[in-house]
């Protein structure tokens, strides 16, 4: 995978022939799904301080490398994700009682984050007051295990209804669904809360944006491990030959969240594989 990573971004810098969408800097993600064949790699960095994990005790300031995302159009109606996180490293500058112990020494710990894999389905296109709707469905995996103090070594499961709506200029992207979380604590139980983001993009200039955005889970109670979690981000895309970047800062909105944070990162689109007609034989 990391190969074919590599050689998407190669393609990109080489044929600037390229269609865009909108991803990156957001979480709450595009109603539009990528036309049959097509490939969007993302790439980025995030730095987030203040970053609490209540289930090992730990706070820090955190950094994401490589956070990474690949998308393929496998047919009209349909989009396969993967996405995840080569290094999660925590520079530890302090503790609480923990109800997991982490297993690690020194004043930092660092993990390989969670992969997941998910798929996202057109229902209907936009069309005069109708917006865009689709429906996507997301398991995250547990790479990232309980002795780093950064994980909870338990599979956790997405679904959401994704829309978007063009006003004048503007675009903005909506996400409401709701995630199945295990509990690292209590065996057979599980939370249920609601997800939620909102997304809006101002066009500044042809290769620039404004955008913003809010996303989180809100359940009762917000058990050890499965927190309730909120994050505002602004920032700007801007596009120079054939890459978008994106920078934007972070705010928490939980006392959960990091306290702020900057993520950046690059997008590339290109066309991979060209959906070929099946030749269709008239028996007499």
């Amino acid at each position: 995978m990391r190969k074919r990573v590599w050689m998407a971004w190669v393609v990109c810098l080489v044929f600037p022939a390229v269609v865009w969408g909108q991803q990156r800097p957001f979480a709450t993600d595009d109603a539009e799904i990528l036309a049959t064949g097509r490939v969007r790699a993302q790439v980025g960095i995030e730095f987030l301080q203040r970053q609490r994990y209540t289930l090992s005790g730990l706070e820090g300031d955190l950094s994401r490398l490589g956070v990474a995302a690949v998308q393929v159009g496998v047919g009209e109606y349909a989009e396969f994700q993967l996405s995840g996180v080569l290094q999660e490293v925590l520079s530890v500058t302090g503790r609480s009682e923990p109800v997991v112990a982490p297993d690690f020494s020194g004043e930092s710990t660092s993990a390989f984050g969670n992969l997941m894999l998910g798929t996202k389905l057109r229902m209907v296109r936009e069309k005069g007051r109708r917006p865009a709707v689709a429906f996507k469905f997301a398991v995250e995996l547990p790479n990232t295990n309980q002795k780093s103090g950064l994980g909870n070594d338990e599979t956790q499961f997405y679904s959401s209804l994704l829309f978007k709506k063009g006003f004048a200029r503007a675009e903005v992207l909506g996400e409401v669904g709701f995630a199945i979380l295990g509990s690292p604590v209590a065996a057979g139980r599980q939370a249920d809360p609601l997800t939620y983001g909102v997304g809006v993009l101002v066009p500044l200039h042809r290769n620039l944006k404004l955008v913003a955005e809010v996303h989180g889970r809100q359940g009762p109670g917000g058990r050890i491990g499965n927190e309730n979690k909120s994050q505002a981000r602004a920032g700007v895309q801007f596009r120079t030959g054939a890459v978008r970047w994106d920078l934007a800062g972070v705010a928490g909105l939980t006392r959960d969240d990091p306290r702020s944070g900057i993520v950046a990162g690059a997008t590339c689109e290109f066309q991979a594989f060209n959906r070929k007609p099946v030749p269709v034989r008239l028996v007499d």
